[in-house]
């Protein structure tokens, strides 16, 4: 089973207890505009959550339990599903959904320090990109992912598409993204890299990497791991992490 069709499996058997219309949750946390479903996993909601369907129809949003920080989402297709996993934290994330049945897929314990903007679809044409981000992945100050390049290129005697994205944008769990970074589409980055500052990811990154450059040239060395901190906790989940894809 590919990694996007478990991330939609996980939303199959994600336990709703709470939607947007609850009175549990104050007029001060949520704005909605348009007509879309949004489901909450947690009792309580500690973050600020802007969702803007538009006139579309169809989308869904499911959000993890413990979410905290902000986020807002801007739909402008039909039928797309955007998924945020427990335990994340956002600060200032802005996501923009510009095609039909997207998906945007965030797993569990995700952080992001400051404005990042991630942007699906726009001008994907007829590929469908998707973006997916594994669990325990770390996002620095402006960082930006587009699967696809928003504007058209097409062949002159054919009218070809020349353009557009050849597959889905995958961050496998617990990579670092440093500030400033840029994620292109059609790109897998491997589990327990670290994309350094500045750098334009174009092409895939293998796993146990460290990238750098425009465009991004990767290292592997799979003899080092990287922790969010220097306790013991931090150390032992990076660990986690660096074992698991060591046999995959």
């Amino acid at each position: 089973m590919s990694y996007l069709e478990l991330a939609k499996k996980s939303i199959e058997n994600f336990s709703i207890t709470k939607t947007h219309y609850s009175t549990d949750f104050n007029h001060n946390e949520i704005e909605v505009c348009g007509d879309g479903d949004i489901y909450f996993k947690g009792e309580k909601l500690n973050a600020k959550i802007n969702i803007n369907f538009g006139d579309t129809k169809g989308n869904k949003v499911f959000i993890g339990k413990n979410f905290m920080g902000g986020v807002s989402a801007v739909f402008r297709g039909d039928n797309s599903i955007l998924f945020i996993g427990d335990e994340c934290t956002f600060n200032d994330v802005q996501i923009r959904s510009c095609q039909n049945k997207d998906f945007i897929a965030i797993g569990n314990q995700v952080t992001v320090t400051s404005t990042n903007v991630w942007i699906s679809g726009n001008g994907a044409g007829e590929s469908n990109p998707a973006i997916i981000i594994g669990d325990d992945c770390m996002f620095a100050y402006d960082i930006v992912i587009r699967n696809s390049d928003a504007h058209y290129i097409y062949e002159l005697s054919t009218d070809e598409h020349l353009n557009k994205p050849k597959g889905i944008v995958h961050i496998e769990p617990h990579v670092w993204i440093c500030e400033q970074v840029s994620i292109l589409k059609s790109v897998t980055i491997g589990a327990c890299s670290i994309l350094s500052l500045g750098c334009i990811v174009t092409k895939d990154i293998p796993r146990f990497s460290i990238a750098s450059g425009v465009p991004a040239i990767s290292k592997v060395n799979s003899e080092i791991y990287w922790a969010r901190n220097n306790s013991e906790q931090a150390k032992d989940r990076a660990m986690f992490y660096s074992n698991k894809y060591k046999t995959l």
